[in-house]
């Protein structure tokens, strides 16, 4: 990071006034260093893609929205989020189906 960088990374932002002090420090950075690129998709996740014109770093911003957290981070530390969040997601879903599954086991095997 430059010094016309942002000096921390949020991995989510714990309330909404956590949200509002960041978006100061955001509005004035924007001003002067930082640039909005595009918006970004990666898997299942939407965000804002910023660039530092000093030393071309990528800043990936999603806003908190309602239960949503939202983020804003490193390029390469919002893809590694991003991906720990799917894989929890995924143990989360497949696990359930096994516990599922060995109920009905259980309950047929009760039947017999």
């Amino acid at each position: 990071m430059c010094k016309a960088c942002f000096d921390r990374e949020y991995n989510e932002f714990d309330s909404y006034s956590e949200f509002e002090e960041f978006n100061k420090e955001f509005d004035s950075k924007i001003a002067k260093s930082v640039h909005f690129v595009e918006n970004g998709k990666y898997r299942s996740d939407s965000h804002a893609v910023y660039k530092c014109s000093n030393c071309n770093q990528l800043w990936w911003l999603s806003d908190p929205d309602n239960h949503w957290r939202g983020y804003f981070l490193k390029e390469h530390n919002a893809k590694r989020k991003i991906d720990n969040d799917e894989r929890k997601g995924n143990a989360m879903k497949y696990g359930c189906l096994v516990i599922v599954f060995l109920i009905i086991i259980g309950l047929i095997k009760s039947f017999n």
